[in-house]
């Protein structure tokens, strides 16, 4: 097949085109990676209060809330997922304080706490302190916990001061605020979605001199996504034990054990006589996925049964399995 010259020049225009309209912020059709934990979720809902100003409000039909909802119901399956949105442009944490009670009644779950660059501007221009916002942050944090809400703090973005010089200041105090937002998370064992981190320097990530675009609202929902996760890896798996694989066994098969909490575990291997054929495992496992790979090469043919156990009672399970050759 032959291609005039005129053909030709349209397709490398259109290719042009795309690549860059991509270029200029329209973010990928992609699908979040799911974490393996979404597997092994215990809960029936994931709930999220999204707490803020501007850049959680979302500024020109942007926001990270709808992304993030997609993440989590394209790896969460059969779950239900509700986020509500309680930022309001403008406002400092002293302001989030008088509302923070209200956002968060009758809530549970997750509250995503996202707030600090009005102070920081504020503080550039002489009203406000580092030491203030803190402790404005302190009963944020605080009032989540004593809703049984689990504290997701944000790092702040870095605003765009390539133009405006007053800007380098109102990064400077970006910067503190950071900084003591990292050892409140560390001082009162909460979860951070280090944002700061992930978008850097890098403006082309923003819309305005202050917020996310597509591409960047985007990316802030990743992080959000993944600091969840790991408060779900750490607090909400189910005690699970699969199946072994593969099921019938020649030589050897595996299963795979999830653990919501560290336990002395037991696995065993009965006959049909209820003898015991083999002690997998007695052991401690630690929070998570353990997989434990047996050797049946030496059983005779026949039907067998897995029986799980845990030194606290909790843990029991049992599975039926055939050794064949």
């Amino acid at each position: 097949m032959k291609f005039s010259a005129k053909v030709f020049l349209s397709l490398l225009l259109l290719f042009v085109v795309r690549i860059s309209s991509f270029a200029q912020g329209t973010p990928p059709p992609n699908r979040v990676s799911c974490p393996e934990a979404a597997q092994y979720y215990s809960k029936d809902s994931i709930n999220i209060v999204t707490f803020g100003a501007s850049t959680v409000e979302g500024v020109k039909g942007l926001g990270f809330q709808t992304m993030l909802q997609n993440n989590f119901t394209n790896c969460y399956t059969n779950k239900t997922v509700d986020i509500t949105n309680h930022g309001i442009g403008g406002q400092t944490t002293f302001q989030g304080l008088l509302r923070i009670d209200n956002a968060i009644a009758n809530r549970t779950g997750f509250i995503v706490i996202d707030m600090g660059i009005n102070d920081a501007l504020a503080i550039a221009s002489g009203k406000g302190s580092i030491a203030e916002t803190v402790a404005n942050m302190r009963v944020l944090i605080t009032a989540g916990l004593k809703q049984k809400l689990i504290p997701i703090l944000c790092t702040l973005q870095f605003v765009d001061d390539r133009t405006i010089k007053s800007y380098v200041a109102v990064n400077t105090n970006i910067r503190n605020l950071n900084a003591a937002y990292r050892k409140l998370a560390t001082e009162y064992k909460i979860y951070l979605a280090d944002v700061n981190a992930a978008m850097r320097r890098d403006f082309s990530l923003y819309q305005d001199p202050f917020h996310p675009n597509a591409r960047g609202y985007r990316l802030v929902s990743y992080v959000i996504f993944d600091a969840i996760n790991k408060a779900i890896f750490d607090k909400f798996l189910k005690f699970t034990v699969t199946q072994n694989y593969p099921n019938p066994a020649a030589m050897q098969t595996f299963i795979d054990i999830v653990l919501p909490e560290t336990d002395k575990i037991n696995v065993q291997i009965y006959d049909l006589m209820g003898r015991l054929v083999k002690t997998v495992v007695n052991e401690y496992l630690n929070v998570g996925k353990h997989t434990l790979e047996i050797n049946t090469s030496g059983f005779v043919p026949g039907i067998y049964f897995f029986k799980i156990s845990s030194d606290s009672g909790q843990y029991n399970a049992a599975k039926k399995f055939i050794v064949a050759r």
